[in-house]
């Protein structure tokens, strides 16, 4: 009897520390998941809020935009718009804007030939990729991911014919770029070097729009013409820090490029695509969003497209 008893009672006992041990195991999952739960939550709401806080940034750059319409005509890097603010702190942490030109760089769709002029776009195109110590001949693969056709450009162009081929096939676009890091599809473009050289002074929108010469990088004025050194482009960009060019003619005989400039075909001394980039820290989440903001020559911006990263 007494070993029936002290049979039953260990059992018990160890009935009695399973139930314990379930216990614990349900409540640390129950916990765990409370505080997974709570995170996410957490992480939610801090993205919301950072997304609108890059809403109130993009009509604050709006607003700016606009005011410096209304000072004048042209656009140049001494402006209020071009100008770097520091970090702006908010609750939870802090967001920080920059305006950018996107009528500086080389516009990849102005290749197209629905463009206003595409051979004028191809030779500076060509004449920067040399400047940057490039193959020129890149930019026939450019032209082929562009237009309509499917006819190779001889003789270093590419078209389905090349596409379909590779490792992981895939077809030309036969349409304008959606972002100038669609260039890393393109042939000779898929060398991370090649894309990283030229990426900076190119970019990528629907629009042809021309080149703003008081906002071009020295790289993209250069390709402006044949017979243009390293120092002509530095004398340039001295006198317009000094003084912007108020119009083409001013800088086409400006003393140090007389005669060098050879067309002034899709160029301009003001501009009507800017890219506002906007990060935003709240708590652990930062938030980075591109703003691409159109203005019309009344000065009335909107924004037309945007794209975000989440970190």
């Amino acid at each position: 009897m007494m070993n029936c008893y002290y049979r039953q009672r260990g059992v018990a006992i160890i009935t009695a520390l399973l139930i314990v041990a379930i216990a614990t195991t349900v409540s640390v999952t129950i916990s765990t998941r409370l505080q997974l739960d709570v995170r996410r939550t957490a992480n939610m709401i801090a993205n919301d809020q950072a997304y609108l806080y890059t809403i109130t940034a993009e009509n604050l750059g709006m607003q700016i935009l606009k005011q410096d319409r209304e000072e004048g005509e042209i656009d140049h890097l001494g402006e209020n718009w071009a100008l770097d603010i520091p970090p702006i702190p908010v609750e939870g942490g802090y967001i920080v804007g920059k305006l950018t030109d996107m009528q500086g760089c080389l516009n990849l769709n102005s290749l197209d030939s629905n463009a206003t002029d595409p051979a004028v776009a191809l030779t500076r195109l060509e004449m920067l990729l040399q400047n940057l110590g490039l193959q020129k001949r890149l930019a026939q693969g450019v032209v082929d991911w562009l237009d309509a056709d499917l006819e190779t450009k001889i003789p270093d162009g590419a078209e389905d014919s090349y596409y379909m081929n590779l490792d992981a096939p895939y077809r030309t676009a036969n349409t304008s770029m959606a972002s100038a890091s669609e260039l890393r599809l393109v042939k000779g473009f898929d060398d991370a070097e090649v894309y990283k050289t030229l990426l900076p002074h190119v970019c990528a929108f629907g629009i042809s729009a021309p080149i703003n010469i008081n906002t071009a990088s020295a790289e993209v004025l250069r390709s402006l013409g044949d017979d243009l050194s390293e120092s002509d482009i530095e004398s340039v960009i001295t006198q317009r820090e000094d003084q912007a060019f108020n119009d083409l003619n001013e800088f086409q005989n400006s003393k140090t490029l007389k005669g060098k400039i050879t067309s002034l075909e899709d160029l301009s001394v003001n501009s009507e695509y800017f890219m506002l980039r906007t990060e935003s820290t709240i708590g652990q989440i930062r938030y980075i969003g591109y703003s691409i903001i159109q203005r019309n020559a009344a000065g009335t911006a909107s924004v037309i497209a945007r794209s975000q990263g989440v970190y």
